[in-house]
């Protein structure tokens, strides 16, 4: 699978489907880009997004950061969807399933999340998962950096879920029993 490239407008939709979605992102104030090497980055000014001390607000640093994962793991599904009708790509779901985030030190400029993508290995065992059973997982990491040092890194575990009735083997998916090794 290549790895993740999107252009303007599909970044601009990408955004709008999120703030849409997700009213509470809509404070954040952010912008999605993506680069060459299929590195998502998403900006936020840090005014709407501080504290009462004047650095960015855990909340908002964590809100992106989740964000920017999930955004990346749209993107992962659309490419692995790629040759699927439309309405197919349509019924799958994007979730983050578990996360864990470290502040290391606190923003004081505006905020750049960014997150790489999986190594090509991780995206072939995504895609054969989604193809196979209608379900998939991969973990995501998400740095913010402060001064040119690491200031946040959140780990975030995104699932793939495919609602339609061509659901893989059928069987019903919870979350609360999904064990990583069942993908």
């Amino acid at each position: 699978m290549p790895n993740p490239s999107l252009k303007d407008t599909a970044l601009d939709e990408l955004e709008r489907l999120i703030t849409e979605k997700m009213p509470i992102t809509e404070h954040l104030e952010f912008e999605l880009a993506a680069d060459e090497q299929g590195r998502l980055r998403a900006s936020a000014p840090l005014k709407p997004n501080a504290n009462h001390m004047g650095s960015a607000f855990g909340g908002s640093l964590s809100m992106l950061a989740t964000v920017t994962g999930w955004a990346m793991m749209h993107q992962l599904v659309q490419d692995a969807m790629h040759d699927a009708m439309e309405d197919m790509r349509e019924r799958v779901e994007v979730m983050i399933q578990e996360s864990d985030i470290e502040y290391l030190q606190p923003v004081y400029e505006n905020i750049s999340v960014v997150c790489e993508p999986p190594d090509e290995d991780a995206q072939e065992r995504f895609q054969e998962m989604l193809d196979r059973w209608g379900r998939a997982r991969i973990e995501l990491e998400c740095k913010i950096n402060e001064a040119g040092e690491r200031a946040v890194t959140f780990i975030g575990q995104y699932v793939a879920l495919d609602r339609g009735d061509e659901q893989g083997d059928g069987a019903p998916f919870h979350m609360e029993s999904c064990d990583p090794a069942d993908l």
